[in-house]
């Protein structure tokens, strides 16, 4: 390829001379630089006149106002407490928990001293031709004129009189079937029924014969049902019993009187004390339908006390049940059999019948004064009294009346 030298693009480009003669272009002429002019005298030369006619000297005033005032440091904005508010409630729920389970433990810790305050007794007969089983389960309740729990004081007081033992002065038939209400039957202690090795005779010389055992064998042999549980109270233990509890409260349509039972109650609604409430479940004499009467009067009251004992201010304050408990469970036989479930039924069964579920009700009976060998007695209608206990064991509806 021709080198043309003269061609070159590499080659120096001669430089005009500047008008003012100087050869340097990087000598600068500071006359012809831009002039700075001042912010302040620029303002004061374009607004002379107007900025100053409109000029209030109240926005200084503001200014130093706003210029006075503390100014709140800059703070990052705060992060929720979301760690904190789980944090108080997993503590919340721990300690609603613990105190469930100290609530818990109380209330079996009381359960377990009330159980074992209570007697047993033997109960069970040892017969080989015990009723079988039905629809449902069935207890025997029993009121004892057992006068061991009462001084001579108190015996003078209730008018128990002073006879040594114990008989079967109210029986009852709690039946709970497996579904639907409770009935609760009476059994008059009058009532001519065959003992076992004995022949026919009251009911309660059953008890006086051969104590728990040969009351639930009579029992059984009359109705045909299985006794499953048993329940014994005496004079000593109702009276106290009443009173733990403060009194329970029945409203009488008239007046009540009976000297042999030692009380005096007006017509209307009151408080019965447990000496009261004795002479009131065992009158008799005062009563003209005898121990009918009677026997209502002890089913009424028996449900009312059940009912008082059962409330929530009672069977939810631990300190409250172990009291009305212990005073309870001292006062109480229960079967050897019994089992705690067993009587945790009876009570619920009870109270259900205090609050009008259930059938309360008499055993059928064809005459009130039936001439024995052992005096007046009660003699059942066997055909009524056959279909009562024929509907429990079936489990069917109670419509038989007495």
């Amino acid at each position: 390829m021709p080198n043309h030298p003269e061609d070159d693009w590499t080659r120096p480009v001669p430089r005009t001379p500047r008008p003012d003669g100087s050869a340097d272009w990087r000598v600068r002429d500071r006359s012809q630089e831009t002039q700075y002019i001042p912010r302040e005298s620029y303002r004061q030369d374009r607004y002379q006149g107007r900025y100053d006619e409109r000029y209030d000297e109240r926005y200084d005033e503001r200014y130093d106002e706003r210029e006075a005032r503390p100014r709140r440091a800059a703070t990052p904005p705060p992060r929720p407490p979301r760690r904190r508010r789980r944090y108080r409630v997993r503590r919340m729920l721990a300690l609603l928990l613990l105190a469930l389970v100290a609530y818990v433990v109380a209330m079996a810790v009381v359960v377990a001293l009330i159980w074992g305050s209570v007697s047993k007794v033997d109960s069970e007969p040892d017969v080989a031709d015990r009723p079988s089983g039905g629809a449902g389960e069935n207890y025997l309740l029993v009121g004892t004129d057992s006068r061991e729990q009462l001084t001579q004081e108190e015996r003078s007081e209730f008018g128990t009189g002073s006879a040594e033992g114990s008989r079967a002065d109210t029986v009852m038939l709690l039946h709970v079937p497996t579904v639907g209400d409770p009935t609760l039957v009476s059994l008059p202690r009058d009532s001519y029924l065959e003992i076992r090795d004995h022949g026919f005779d009251k009911l309660n010389a059953a008890f006086s014969l051969g104590g728990p055992e040969r009351l639930v064998d009579t029992v059984e042999q009359a109705t045909g049902l299985r006794i499953s549980g048993y329940l014994e109270i005496g004079f000593g233990g109702f009276v106290g019993v009443v009173n733990e509890v403060g009194g329970v409260r029945l409203c009488l349509d008239e007046a009540v009187v009976d000297e042999k039972a030692h009380i005096d109650l007006a017509a209307g609604c009151q408080d019965l004390s447990g000496p009261d409430a004795l002479g009131y479940v065992r009158m008799r004499y005062a009563d003209p339908r005898g121990d009918i009467g009677r026997v209502e009067r002890q089913r009424e009251f028996l449900a009312a006390l059940v009912a008082k004992m059962a409330s929530p201010a009672t069977v939810l304050n631990p300190v409250r049940l172990h009291q009305v408990g212990t005073a309870t469970g001292s006062a109480l036989s229960v079967g050897e059999d019994t089992s705690p479930v067993e009587a945790a039924r009876m009570a619920l069964a009870m109270r259900s019948i205090a609050n009008g579920n259930g059938v309360s009700t008499t055993v059928p009976y064809a005459n009130l004064n039936y001439p024995t060998n052992v005096g007046s007695a009660v003699l059942w209608d066997e055909a009524g009294a056959a279909a009562l206990f024929e509907a429990l064991r079936n489990g069917a509806p109670v419509t038989v009346q007495p």
